[in-house]
């Protein structure tokens, strides 16, 4: 058996090739040498020229997870350009497979991101489905900040981008939801913003600089601008990464407005997101004196009809079903009523004055969204898909086909139910 495979020119000849690129193969430099692990982007605007900041995942040995996250940064024309000078500072391609977020600063966001986003989709490095953020810093000071803060980049940063101090789900919305609502040319996109604050209970916050004084710690400070921090050996005012609930608004690639707080959650009663928790004041009748009661919302049922009215008008009708929980009750804004399991808080009263909130916040998101022509909804969209041949002749009733959105009429109806 021997003597026929070495008389087999085949055998011999993956024998060979087999001695020739043993040694080879085995002496190929780790991955981690040619690539660098990015799990965070970040871009920001510098005159003319764009700065690409990437956290960088460092692995070596007797180091732990935060020392080992890195953030550097490089210039250029284009994105192209500032990859490609960052590649040269590092010696290594930037490897955006693992790359879990990309943060724009505002001024980028004004000017447009499409173009950008649209270069890491094309990207043979990227694998994943990175998700948006907003700032009005620099989104290199933001990566910065979160490679301090000691708990993993993921948890940290896409938990925030979710929650924010008043228990309202923020919106987070990806790369790819970006493009296709870009693409589609009529629907918005709502994007999270987070920011830097002082104030601790609106965020994480992020560990002094002077506990990250070496190792990593250079990289980070050298690339975060000292992050505005005071000298003179004081005490440092507070860090905090904080998402108060304000979101940046675009219309096609463009930033064109910031929406607050109240606007966002009353666009949530229309979307598949849902608030956590109502608080309604000045509740009065046989049970509640001046109360203000604190409600958690359990579950809601949401359904969505499209109609035409007779004259035409496309119309939209959202029928809300809310199971609520009451929380807290506070009796003349001093006394706090224990609650007991076996009565029902939700009284008529004070399921109107919920309603009545909802609907009134809702109808004030409708406007503000309207105002700036923002079809945040992709409500054009299931028109055309479900109704073309209506929607088609409805816009040839008006004279600015882009103005679409504003004749829309809405229409809500919500049932609330539930109990302690």
């Amino acid at each position: 058996m021997t003597k026929k495979m070495l008389h087999s020119k085949i055998m011999i000849f993956i024998f060979v090739i087999f001695i020739l690129l043993f040694p080879i193969t085995i002496n190929l430099p780790d991955q981690s040498q040619t690539y660098s692990i990015v799990l965070g982007v970040g871009v920001d605007k510098d005159g003319d020229e764009y700065e690409i900041s990437t956290q960088i995942l460092t692995s070596k040995a007797n180091q732990g997870f935060l020392e080992s996250l890195q953030v550097h940064s490089a210039k250029g024309k284009n994105i192209l350009d500032a990859v490609e000078e960052l590649s040269l500072h590092l010696g290594r391609i930037s490897g955006f497979g693992n790359t879990s977020v990309i943060v724009f600063c505002e001024e980028v966001a004004k000017e447009g991101i499409a173009e950008h986003l649209d270069f890491f989709l094309r990207s043979n490095r990227l694998n994943g489905n990175p998700f948006i953020i907003i700032t009005k810093e620099n989104a290199k000071d933001v990566l910065s900040d979160v490679a301090k803060i000691d708990e993993s980049f993921n948890y940290n940063l896409n938990s925030l981008a979710r929650l924010n101090q008043d228990f309202a789900n923020g919106t987070v919305l990806t790369l790819e939801s970006f493009l296709n609502n870009f693409y589609s040319g009529t629907t918005a996109s709502v994007v999270s913003q987070i920011n830097q604050t002082n104030q601790e209970i609106e965020g994480i916050l992020i560990p002094d600089d002077s506990t990250n004084s070496d190792s990593s710690g250079g990289a980070i400070g050298g690339t975060s601008g000292g992050g505005g921090s005071s000298g003179g050996g004081g005490q440092q005012e507070k860090k905090v990464l904080s998402n108060k609930g304000d979101t940046s608004l675009f219309v096609g690639s463009k930033q064109i407005a910031t929406l607050d707080p109240s606007i966002v959650e009353g666009m949530n009663t229309f979307l598949p997101t849902k608030r956590n928790s109502y608080t309604i004041n000045n509740v009065n009748d046989e049970f509640y004196r001046n109360a203000t009661v604190v409600l958690s919302l359990k579950n809601s049922i949401q359904t969505k009809t499209l109609q035409f009215s007779k004259n035409g008008i496309p119309r939209v009708y959202y029928n809300v079903n809310y199971i609520m929980k009451v929380e807290q009750i506070l009796q003349n804004g001093t006394d706090t009523i224990l609650l007991d399991g076996t009565k029902n808080y939700i009284t008529p009263t004070l399921k109107q004055k919920l309603i009545e909130s909802i609907k009134e916040q809702s109808s004030k998101s409708i406007q503000v969204l309207k105002s700036y022509n923002a079809d945040a909804f992709g409500l054009q969209q299931a028109f055309y898909k479900h109704h073309p041949k209506k929607w088609s002749k409805f816009l040839k009733t008006i004279p600015d086909k882009s103005q679409a959105f504003q004749k829309i009429e809405f229409f809500l109806h919500i049932k609330v139910k539930g109990n302690l």
